[in-house]
């Protein structure tokens, strides 16, 4: 959507994610690229494997030197993994194979550097068994560009609205999943520090100033992407927390409308942060929509 400009002409973008607690994020989370490598070899039957050139060999033998670049790396970073493709039956050695990536930093320049170091690992992995590479980035996430005027300006209206309260059902249902902590019912402050997670909404603030924030929908100690999160999102309390969010929404946006001042300061701000920088999408204009699973 950015490299297509989707987000062309904007004067600012106001976001939110659910969350266990409720407050303002001025940092974003980590840098990544989604990346899928996709080998080929020559197939033959498992009684004559010699005869062929396994695909999977290949991904196989990338995961090692990947398990293995792992130990040489910033801290901060992360490496993560699932095979798509590995061939069709035991007896049969694969001609395809297919493994995808997403490769996290503090920036751009981290992750670059490491998808480099990432790439050479499927290189060699192709090297040793025969086998051909190909490799295309399927999206590539910014951190977030900060401003400081928007998240303050995000901050009030998350203090005047505040988070859902949880009623003595909330408490209930969520108890009755292993969760004895309840609800957090207070509104965190300060513009918050970068997290491990990665979200495309960080793009999006280089292109216009962004103002986000979260609002507590599941109970404390909820583990993210867990089907408990997906249990709590139909619980009433959930429900009043969309309608929380909602407000804060409204009223941010009422703000910035209305106080010409505000939505001033905010632009002179992401102008002076932007100064010389052109937003790259970093994936080619042919590439089609990835709507279909890599």
């Amino acid at each position: 959507m950015a490299r297509d400009g989707a987000f062309r002409d904007m004067d600012a973008v106001l976001a939110w994610h659910p969350g266990t607690g409720t407050g303002v994020n001025n940092f974003g989370g980590s840098s990544l690229d989604s990346l899928v490598y996709e080998f080929h070899g020559r197939t033959s039957h498992g009684a004559s494997a010699h005869n062929g050139r396994s695909a999977l060999d290949g991904v196989m033998l990338m995961d090692v030197a990947a398990n293995y670049l792992r130990e040489h790396i910033p801290e901060n970073c992360r490496i993560h993994c699932i095979i798509r493709d590995g061939g069709d039956a035991p007896n049969v050695v694969p001609a395809y194979a297919k493994v995808w990536y997403f490769v996290r930093g503090k920036d751009r320049a981290q992750v670059d550097e490491l998808r480099k170091r990432l790439t050479a690992c499927a290189e060699g992995a192709a090297l040793a068994t025969e086998t051909t590479m190909n490799w295309h980035r399927i999206t590539a996430v910014y951190p977030r560009l900060p401003n400081d005027a928007m998240c303050d300006a995000v901050a009030r209206n998350v203090e005047l609205f505040g988070p859902p309260r949880a009623s003595k059902t909330d408490r209930a249902a969520a108890e009755k999943m292993g969760y004895k902590d309840g609800f957090n019912g207070n509104v965190s402050t300060g513009h918050g520090t970068q997290g491990r997670g990665s979200s495309d909404e960080d793009n999006v603030s280089w292109l216009a100033p962004m103002g986000r924030f979260t609002v507590a929908c599941y109970a404390l100690g909820t583990p993210g992407h867990h089907r408990d999160m997906a249990a709590q999102a139909v619980l009433p309390f959930a429900d009043r927390a969309i309608f929380q969010a909602a407000k804060i929404f409204a009223g941010s946006a009422v703000d910035l409308f209305q106080k010409p001042e505000l939505l001033s300061k905010v632009k002179s701000e992401f102008r002076g942060k932007t100064k010389g920088f052109t937003y790259d999408p970093l994936i080619p204009k042919r590439q089609k929509v990835p709507v279909d699973p890599p």
